[in-house]
């Protein structure tokens, strides 16, 4: 008696939905719960990043190694361009004291968490994209109850603990 496995597969489909949107990737592969967690998790994060910060937290010249880390979910790249076209002809952000500038940019302790926030939740998202990239569809955690091969009523009832002592 021999077990066929399906063979290993590549999904880079996915791998560029969850780049786009944090769980996309998994909700392609029909994983709906660990996508709700990922989307609420990592977009959470760098919501928060952003709502703290403002657009001045994606900043490409001004920190670059943190931009990297914010660059792994694609509305940061968007924003980014976005808060270019805002800077000055001098292409510096407006001086705290210039009132006429298009956007007030965070400054001190706020404009480093916003950073911060932004560049984890695209690093966590890095991750997610990491684990919809390659899935084996053989390994019995990525698969559901019906593909083991127990029915509704074996899976309700839980495992048999025996109850008694030995």
């Amino acid at each position: 008696m021999s077990v066929k496995s399906a063979s290993p597969s590549w999904h880079f489909a996915g791998a560029v939905a969850a780049w786009l949107v944090p769980g996309a990737g998994h909700l392609l592969l029909g994983q709906k719960g660990r996508a709700a967690i990922l989307l609420a998790s990592i977009g959470m994060l760098w919501l928060g990043g952003f709502f703290i910060g403002g657009v001045g937290v994606f900043d490409r010249k001004g920190h670059p190694i943190w931009f990297m880390g914010q660059m792994l979910i694609a509305p940061s790249v968007v924003v980014e361009g976005y808060h270019r076209s805002l800077q000055g002809p001098d292409g510096l952000p407006p001086r705290p004291d210039d009132t006429a500038g298009p956007y007030q940019p965070s400054y001190g302790h706020v404009h480093e968490q916003g950073v911060l926030y932004t560049s984890l939740a695209g690093m966590l998202n890095l991750l997610a994209i990491m684990d919809v990239l390659y899935r084996d569809p053989a390994d019995p955690r990525h698969r559901g109850y019906r593909t083991r091969g127990l029915e509704p009523t074996e899976r309700d009832a839980g495992p048999d603990t025996g109850g008694g002592v030995a």
